[in-house]
């Protein structure tokens, strides 16, 4: 049995992530967690991860219920929240891409530009820690055979590509995420205020 109870059905990022902080920071040792879309599934679970706690997700019509413990988390949950930690903790520069041009003028030169940025990336001694793709900027994590082959290749590097999930719904793009990794608002947040560097694009 649950402690608390969330319904987080009906609201839109990163609400649901943020009701699911505030109730863990109050205490709460158990949640029952229920949301209507896979994006808030998914960055709840993460969040959850990331905080050291276990999740079970099943499914139900017309969404998910997530139950959410402190503590008790198995072995495989317990390398998934390293992890998560470890890259939450990344400082270093992040690039944040807002468009997946480069400039106001002509839209072939800004799309020209912004291939020939990440292929720069790519062939950088130093690449940045985190790469942020919002609005349009998902494009070129979905869309673009070129941009992914350039984004898979950093990927190896060991670049976080982080992709916003509302950006993705958005565009109906989310299925055809071909690099990188779903993201949401909070994390998106705070990985901007903690970089070292910052470039925005």
């Amino acid at each position: 049995m649950a402690d608390f109870e969330l319904d987080c059905r009906g609201l839109v990022c990163p609400e649901p992530v943020i009701r699911t902080k505030r109730a863990l920071a109050e205490g709460k040792k158990s949640l029952k967690i229920t949301v209507d879309n896979e994006t808030a599934r998914d960055n709840v679970s993460r969040f959850a991860r990331t905080s050291g706690c276990a999740v079970d997700v099943s499914e139900i019509e017309g969404g998910f219920v997530l139950s959410v413990t402190k503590a008790g988390a198995t072995a495989d949950e317990s390398v998934a929240v390293k992890a998560d930690e470890k890259r939450a903790r990344r400082s270093g520069s992040v690039i944040l891409v807002t468009a997946d041009e480069i400039g106001k003028g002509e839209r072939e030169l800004g799309t020209t530009l912004m291939k020939s940025f990440l292929y720069a990336c790519v062939e950088a001694d130093e690449v940045p820690a985190t790469m942020i793709f919002m609005n349009s900027g998902v494009r070129l994590v979905t869309e673009n055979d070129e941009t992914i082959t350039h984004l898979k290749t950093l990927e190896d590097r060991g670049v976080d590509i982080i992709a916003c999930g509302t950006c993705l719904d958005y565009y109906s793009l989310k299925e055809r995420l071909a690099a990188g990794r779903v993201g949401n608002m909070y994390e998106i947040q705070t990985t901007l205020i903690g970089a070292d560097n910052l470039v925005a694009l």
